[in-house]
């Protein structure tokens, strides 16, 4: 059966407004993100809950054992009482997310049913400024996923999400992502996120965040590169390895912006897209003249879109700089 996908940004509306039209405590769905391993699901959930200025907390059913995920039990006055779980928030407001569903066994997943239902663990409630996010693979992902119950089912609204190469590179820009996977990527979408069931390792954005971990540790080449096989996986770190070489034989990565009226401008467009994503991340009050001097002499202005998209997630206000405004008068109206 084929699904209907959305996008991390779409999800992130969703999960927002479920929050937003809760009423008297009671949220109208809870929403459940289904995708392939390292799409993103539970750093959206998250991201959308510091978006919204709430908290968030993150429980995965399966490291619990039903009796604990119920609440410990004790003896008072003759009669048998749970304790409250310390994971399930009475007060504040926030986002609890019920990480990897699926993975849980059917007794885990028929204590997620009462919470998602009733909004309860037995007698303990939920805290009225609080809703519900469900996060898992399907069963085709072979992520150790079981069927989920019928009467659980029920009770979820599905979000079929797809890996989106835009919605990926905000957050990368967001976080300072290593440009030279943000190029790559911007270069090579089709290597964002291959599902291979039989793989060790495969592409997906988690597994790219972390080869830009590994860029960051000045490992010698050949065991960065091994390194790399083992995140992505040996046909996508190949490629992003002759990605990787070229980019790294470029002059200066701060000259665009020491001398932009005579920095090189690389010809081929992959490495082009990496030194955009690069100088996104280097700009500030102090250069961000020289950044709008460069990306006037790019002939293909695609370029110049790309790096402004790159630099709004780190630095939005950068709208309200001289040197943006009237980049945007001369150049850039269709482009922003």
């Amino acid at each position: 059966m084929e699904h209907i996908s959305m996008g991390l940004s779409e999800v992130s509306d969703v999960i927002r407004a479920a929050y937003l039209n809760r009423e008297n405590g009671i949220q109208a769905i809870t929403p459940y993100l289904v995708g392939s391993v390292g799409t993103g699901k539970t750093t959206t959930s998250v991201a959308a809950a510091e978006s919204l200025g709430i908290d968030h907390r993150v429980v995965i059913l399966a490291q619990y054992d039903a009796g604990e995920l119920r609440g410990l039990i004790y003896h008072e006055n003759g009669e048998t009482v749970w304790l409250r779980p310390n994971w399930l928030p009475a007060d504040g407001q926030g986002i609890l997310v019920i990480d990897e569903l699926p993975q849980a066994p059917l007794a885990n997943q028929n204590i997620a049913a009462q919470l998602v239902n009733e909004r309860r663990i037995g007698e303990h409630k939920l805290g009225d400024g609080w809703i519900i996010v469900c996060t898992g693979n399907a069963v085709k992902h072979r992520a150790g996923a079981n069927q989920i119950p019928t009467h659980l089912k029920d009770r979820l609204t599905y979000c079929y999400i797809e890996a989106d190469v835009d919605d990926t590179l905000d957050y990368m820009n967001s976080v300072g992502v290593n440009p030279a996977v943000i190029g790559y990527l911007k270069f090579r979408p089709s290597n964002l996120c291959v599902f291979d069931k039989d793989a060790d390792a495969c592409p997906s954005p988690r597994s790219w965040h972390k080869v830009s971990d590994i860029l960051s540790w000045g490992l010698p080449e050949e065991i960065e590169f091994k390194l790399i096989i083992g995140q992505v996986g040996k046909a996508a770190a190949a490629d992003f390895r002759a990605y990787l070489n070229v980019y790294r034989a470029l002059p200066d990565p701060e000259a665009p912006l020491k001398t932009p009226d005579t920095a090189e401008i690389p010809s081929e467009p992959s490495i082009l897209f990496a030194v955009c994503a690069n100088l996104a991340q280097r700009v500030n009050k102090s250069n961000v003249g020289n950044f709008f001097k460069y990306l006037t002499r790019l002939t293909q202005q695609e370029f110049a879109a790309f790096a402004l998209k790159s630099l709004y997630p780190r630095w939005p206000e950068v709208k309200n700089e001289e040197a943006f405004k009237a980049w945007v008068r001369e150049h850039g109206k269709h482009l922003v």
